[in-house]
């Protein structure tokens, strides 16, 4: 367990040599669901750090990327506040900004950490790295939620957009059993078009037993409150002080509005933009390994 802003986070590690990366899930989801994407992502640099030298390689190290994926407030095994701007994004990204300092530092001047999301997360790591653009060497954003920050509540737009809200208490939260959830999970979108691999770890996460059956972690009356707690963040005068380069990940049928991502490539100094084929708003979970090898190829450049 981490603890952040009087919260306690908990936290997957990954020893490696690397840079420390911090990994921030969408919301509903959890840390779990990281596995096979850092995997994957480890392999590359461990291939990239291999053909660059050839002859300094310990064979005896396994691992290229030191990391670390958390579940966010109200996820997984973190704490869940009651309060429902507690999930305000803005509060998310001091989260992910305090989390960051946390992590180990290669050097005094070294920024401290390379941020990796997706999703939400991908928003409130770019919010934090607005906010603190010492603390991050490098950026990842897999489909990270774009949007302008309506004037008044707006209903058409993401930002305190009541549709996803009144699905996510609509969604049915206990199941009789592990097998059953994984049955009717599987069969139901997002959750049908993602990766074996990332399936079975992620729902190992958003599940736990209560002794009556099993039940989804984050609830659906917490998951609605994220979705309306975007509302408090505008990320654009934020992303204007963003300095740590950035590789943005899209899905083939992304859910990023064109003119926010070109708006997004135009703010940031340094941006390397990668499509994953057939891959849509969940290319993580769907293309682990293509999204992993994209990570690992882009962190080479910082060992």
């Amino acid at each position: 367990m981490l603890v952040a802003n009087r919260l306690r986070f908990r936290a997957l590690e990954w020893e490696g040599a690397g840079a420390s990366a911090l990994f921030v899930h969408a919301t509903s989801f959890c840390a779990d669901g990281w596995r096979p994407v850092v995997e994957a992502a480890s392999a590359a640099i461990g291939g990239a750090r291999s053909e660059a030298q050839p002859g300094e390689i310990d064979e005896g190290e396994s691992r290229w990327l030191r990391a670390l994926a958390i579940d966010q407030r109200g996820h997984g095994g973190s704490d869940a506040p009651v309060d429902p701007a507690a999930y305000q994004w803005t509060r998310l990204a001091e989260d992910v900004a305090a989390l960051a300092a946390a992590l180990p530092v290669e050097g005094e001047a070294a920024p401290r950490a390379v941020g990796i999301g997706h999703s939400s997360g991908a928003t409130a790591l770019l919010a934090a790295a607005g906010m603190h653009p010492q603390r991050f060497a490098a950026l990842v954003a897999v489909e990270p939620v774009l949007f302008e920050k309506p004037a008044t509540r707006d209903a058409d737009s993401f930002a305190g957009s009541s549709f996803l809200a009144t699905a996510a208490r609509r969604r049915r939260e206990r199941f009789a059993s592990f097998a059953e959830a994984r049955e009717r999970l599987r069969a139901r979108p997002p959750y049908a078009g993602f990766a074996p691999a990332a399936f079975d770890a992620l729902l190992h996460g958003i599940l736990a037993s209560d002794g009556d059956g099993v039940l989804l972690r984050c609830t659906g009356e917490r998951e609605a409150c994220c979705y309306e707690g975007a509302a408090a963040l505008d990320l654009w005068p934020l992303a204007a002080s963003i300095r740590a380069p950035l590789l943005l990940v899209l899905g083939e049928h992304s859910a990023v509005p064109p003119a926010l991502r070109d708006r997004l490539v135009a703010t940031l100094p340094s941006v390397r933009v990668v499509v994953i084929p057939g891959a849509t708003h969940f290319a993580a979970l769907e293309r682990p390994s293509e999204v992993g090898a994209a990570i690992g190829d882009f962190l080479a450049d910082f060992r």
